[in-house]
This record gives structure tokens, sequence and C-alpha cells, in this order.
């Protein structure tokens, strides 16, 4: 059984603490925010993070397919 506190994404780093995984963007104050994408991680260290043009740019694309 897996332990749903684990998987809760409230409990995980603020996702500005880590790069992000489509331009390697580094957070700092002033600069633009990092999301998790949801792809049914059960940890935030197998979680995507993508800062907001990478993540728009990954909508738009979709919709052109």
């Amino acid at each position: 059984m897996i332990d749903d506190d684990a998987r809760h994404s409230a409990d995980w780093s603020h996702p500005n603490t880590r790069p992000c995984d489509g331009c390697g963007h580094l957070w700092f104050a002033g600069e633009r925010r990092h999301e998790y994408v949801d792809h049914g991680a059960e940890h935030h260290e197998d979680a995507e993070v993508l800062c907001v043009l990478c993540r728009r740019q990954r909508r738009l694309t979709r919709a052109q397919e």
C-alpha cells in the first residue's frame, strides 16, 4: 500500500527550487516561475518541472498537432 501523504503535492518542495526540465532555467527573484507538470508522478523527485515559457510552448505545440 502506498502512503497517500507521501504523494500529496502540498508536501513537495516548491518548483522554483528546481531547474526547468525543458530548458535548464534556474529561478531567482524577479524571474519567471516554475510549475510541476502532472504526469501522475508519485514523488516530487519524479515529477517534471517546467518554467512558464516551456510549459506554454508545449501547449502551443500540442495544439498545432
